[in-house]
This record gives C-alpha cells, structure tokens and sequence, in this order.
C-alpha cells in the first residue's frame, strides 16, 4: 500500500459491522500496516444505524470527514446513501441490494429510494463502485458482509489480497464457523454478473 487510506463500513445493527472491522483490521496487522480504529457508533442491539472507519497508515486515524473515504463499504444502501458525504471522486464502493427500511418507510411516512437510481450516481461521482444487485439465493443475510468482502478484492482499489484476509479470517473466526466464513467468502471472490460492476 503506497499511501494512506480511510476505509467506512456502514449499515444497521446485526449486519456484523463489527465482525467485518475485526477482519480488515487483523489483515492490515498481517500485512504490517499501521492500523487504527474509531469508535462504532450505533445502536446495534436496537437495530440502528452503524458506521465503523478504519484508518490505513501510518498517522492515519480511522476518524472519518467530509470526502476523506477512500473505500466504502455498505451493507444497506440507504445507510450507504448517507455516506455520499464522506466521499471523493476517487472513491471506491461496494454494495448489495438488501435493504432493511427504517421506521419511516415502515410506517408509510416515507418511500424507500431507488437503489439502482442511486447506483448510476455512485458510478458518475466515484472512481469504482461493485453494486451487488441480487446476493446468491443460499447465503444467509447474515454473511453478505463476508460475500462483500470477498468481492471488495477483486477492486482495484481494495488495500489488501484475497490471500491476507483468508489468513486474516483464519485467526479472526473460531469453530466450525470458520469453514463457512471461508466458503462464503471465496464465492465472493468468484461473483461476476453483468451489470454489476459501475466504474467512472
């Protein structure tokens, strides 16, 4: 890795924010790059709205502004909507469809916005976006962020290989959990549909 990068993982509580920075984080301590964290701020056990930012580099902190993300990843897109701040015109996102409507939407007070609308902005305004717009039939929602990740390494601009985040889920997951983790994710790696993939 040539320079510092922010990396911004966002979604709701459940959706293993957490599980996800522990990975990144254990592979950037493999890959000897000074690594920082900053607090997850959200409500998890409610449901709410979680962010996570980690910092690459040295002096870099995992503190998030205005434009300073370099990798986004969103594990429900209209919390992903809420990032657009945070990024620049040589950003990276990746995505999936799986949404979970905030209590707006579920009491009718307010429409869902377009996922896919939203997209073809990303892909105007960033430099690379993956926008996953149909996750394999027999995943568990609970693993798309691994699905994620294993297809965030095929992005030009994602900081570490597929080989130092096996190694990485390897010390991170335990039991018979680990196997799975590595299934799902490897699946991510091999996903490629036409359509899915928008780059400026």
């Amino acid at each position: 890795m040539s320079k510092n990068k922010k990396i911004l993982i966002a979604g709701v509580g459940g959706q293993g924010i957490v599980y996800l920075t522990n990975i990144i984080v254990e592979a950037a301590m493999l890959s000897d790059i000074p690594v920082s964290v900053s607090e997850i701020h959200g409500l998890s056990q409610r449901g709410g709205v979680v962010t996570a930012g980690i910092g690459l580099g040295k002096h870099c902190t995992g503190f998030t502004g205005t434009a300073n993300v370099d990798f986004l990843f969103g594990l429900e897109p209209l919390e992903t909507q809420r990032c657009i701040p945070y990024l620049h015109k040589n950003s990276s996102v990746i995505f999936g469809d799986y949404k979970i409507a905030p209590y707006s939407v579920n009491a009718q007070a307010a429409s869902y916005p377009d996922t896919n609308s939203f997209a073809d902005y990303l892909g105007k305004q960033c430099k690379e976006v993956v926008f996953i717009k149909k996750f394999p039939d027999e995943i568990d929602s609970v693993l798309y962020n691994i699905f994620l990740l294993g297809r965030a390494t095929g992005m030009k601009e994602f900081p570490f290989s597929a080989e130092k985040i096996e190694e990485a889920i390897g010390k991170t997951v335990t039991g018979n959990y680990k196997d799975k983790t590595l299934r799902i994710f490897k699946q991510g790696m091999e996903f490629e549909l036409e359509g899915e993939k928008i780059s400026r």
